[in-house]
């Protein structure tokens, strides 16, 4: 695993090399700035398979992405949030989730008693659409699931939703979700005069696995690049 020096004097090598030694230093905090948003780009690739394939495709991809992967019980908000239909219940997800991989409910059926159901993303045009169709619809093997943020209802893929509205015509007794958490921020030295990055400012170095190393560095100084330019 990198130090915090070994990933400072390695993006200055490449940043050097890149910008032909044209471009002004950078100071520790907005190298760290730099590193993070790289490697949550690649986090966001890797998932994706815009690099290599998508998360779960290989083995390899899976356990570069491993140590990011958690699971929570999502937490039932009773009051003070909107619902789209009455009966539907909203979950608050975890504030560090980047993607979901996994979702599943206990849902209590009148005569089979507890069951597990797969969770289905659908939109708010999808859900008119499906919410009643015996097929495509929620049964006792499938919930539907609408998502939205604090700010009103989002897209459904995006990734920053805060909430999730969840719609069985039998009654949720728990969800389940699993993800990938967003990574934990890259901060080559100790921050000073209340400077943060993601709300933390102690050195800490990169925490995934180290074949993914040179990606988060390209990508980083990519990004430098390209505000250096501008």
């Amino acid at each position: 695993m990198k130090t915090v020096d070994e990933w400072s004097l390695a993006f200055d090598q490449y940043y050097n090399n890149i910008t032909s030694n044209q471009a002004p230093g950078l100071n520790e905090y907005e190298k760290s700035r730099f590193l993070t948003d790289a490697q949550e780009a690649v986090v966001v690739s890797l998932y994706n398979g815009t690099i290599g394939t998508s998360f779960e495709e290989t083995e390899e991809v899976t356990d570069y992405l491993s140590p990011l992967v958690k699971q929570s019980n999502g937490e039932f908000i009773g009051v003070g949030v909107p619902h789209v239909v009455d009966g539907t219940k909203i979950y608050k997800l975890p504030d560090d989730m980047l993607f979901r991989t996994l979702e599943l409910c206990t849902v209590n059926t009148d005569d089979c008693g507890n069951m597990t159901a797969n969770v289905v993303p659908v939109t708010q045009d999808e859900f008119w659409r499906t919410m009643r169709n015996p097929f495509k619809g929620a049964n006792e093997r499938r919930v539907l699931r609408l998502a939205f943020g604090q700010n009103g209802f989002s897209d459904i893929a995006h990734h920053k939703t805060d909430y999730s509205e969840l719609y069985s015509t039998f009654d949720i007794d728990s969800y389940t979700v699993r993800y990938i958490k967003r990574p934990e921020p890259i901060i080559l030295a100790d921050l000073d005069d209340g400077l943060t990055i993601r709300g933390e400012n102690k050195a800490k170095t990169c925490k995934l696995d180290e074949a993914i190393h040179h990606a988060i560095l390209m990508e980083a100084v990519k990004l430098a690049k390209a505000v250096w330019n501008s």
